[in-house]
């Protein structure tokens, strides 16, 4: 019989290597859920078979599947994993079960709004708070090599993960932004090819979200400039360079620029964000919920009964919460 071999040299992360990859399928997802290389992760997980002294994957059959050997460790390994993490949430909860950091990254279309008010009013939860905002490539970054707790972003960009606690926080409608006298009709269509669209980039999910939309509804616009930040964005509307497309939360950065700017509901090809919150499961304890609650609050108390305040239209397209 084959034994194992000494396992002095075993690493938690090798744990986590293996366990991550037997829960996503295969090496590939694994290595892109553990921001690391294919390569590294096969490394890994080979000499985690050598220091066991089993193959834990069968790699004859694609997708590779678990050994019963893999199945054994997969089981067992989970559960180590919950009692570290655990472990560790009570070595960083100190008296009255306050979190040492607290790290949380969101976009730009609610770092400005909701990161001061969040801290305001849950500041007490952890002796050192990080908020920071990003756009979503960055973000998931940060919250897959540990850099962050606690990720707010587009539900559509989490559905699918594993391993993690997920809350709806709010949806909201995409609008229609003109400057003031736009010589148009400020409805989504065809005729406003007669003016500059000034788009969002690419590289935000709003960018990537309203060209989608409007291909989908056949409309093609000229455009000159384009913007990563929310502010800048609606500001070189209200400059009267353009007409754009955006969302409330983002208007809310700014919100001088109500003043000058014309905003409409988009009546044809409506659509709408939802944003979520994800942490890892269990590494928080009760503060990913607490947080959650804290940030719905602050949009329905506060936020939203602003946004509606200039525009009353907004109160049957906004909502909180899993609704």
């Amino acid at each position: 019989m084959k034994y194992a071999k000494s396992l002095g040299s075993f690493e938690f992360r090798t744990l986590q290597v293996f366990v991550t990859t037997a829960e996503q399928g295969g090496m590939t997802r694994g290595a892109e859920v553990l921001g690391m290389t294919q390569s590294g992760v096969s490394q890994t997980i080979a000499a985690l078979e050598e220091a066991v002294g089993r193959q834990l994957f069968d790699r004859s059959v694609r997708p590779i599947v678990l050994t019963g050997a893999g199945r054994a460790l997969l089981e067992r390994g989970k559960r180590i994993l919950a009692d570290v993490q655990q472990a560790y949430l009570e070595a960083a909860e100190i008296e009255k079960a306050q979190l040492a950091e607290l790290s949380i990254t969101m976009p730009e279309s609610l770092a400005n709004v909701l990161g001061p008010r969040l801290y305001h009013r849950a500041g007490s939860m952890a002796r050192s708070w990080r908020v920071s905002n990003a756009l979503f490539p960055d973000q998931l970054s940060r919250f897959n090599s540990h850099a962050a707790d606690i990720m707010i972003t587009e539900e559509s960009h989490v559905s699918g993960m594993i391993g993690v606690e997920r809350y709806t926080i709010f949806t909201e409608p995409y609008v229609l932004i003109f400057p003031k006298n736009f010589p148009l009709e400020t409805e989504l269509g065809p005729h406003l090819a007669a003016s500059k669209f000034i788009r969002f980039s690419l590289r935000s999910s709003v960018g990537r979200k309203t060209e989608a939309q409007l291909n989908r509804l056949q409309l093609k616009f000229p455009g000159e400039i384009e913007f990563d930040s929310v502010t800048a964005h609606s500001r070189a509307v209200a400059l009267g360079d353009g007409w754009g497309i955006t969302t409330p939360l983002c208007l809310a950065q700014t919100p001088g620029v109500f003043d000058d700017l014309i905003v409409r509901p988009i009546s044809r090809g409506s659509f709408y964000r939802r944003m979520s919150l994800v942490a890892r499961e269990g590494m928080l304890g009760s503060a990913t919920k607490m947080v959650t609650d804290e940030c719905r609050a602050i949009l329905a108390d506060d936020v939203i009964p602003t946004l509606v305040g200039r525009l009353p239209w907004l109160e049957e397209l906004m909502s909180v919460g899993e609704q």
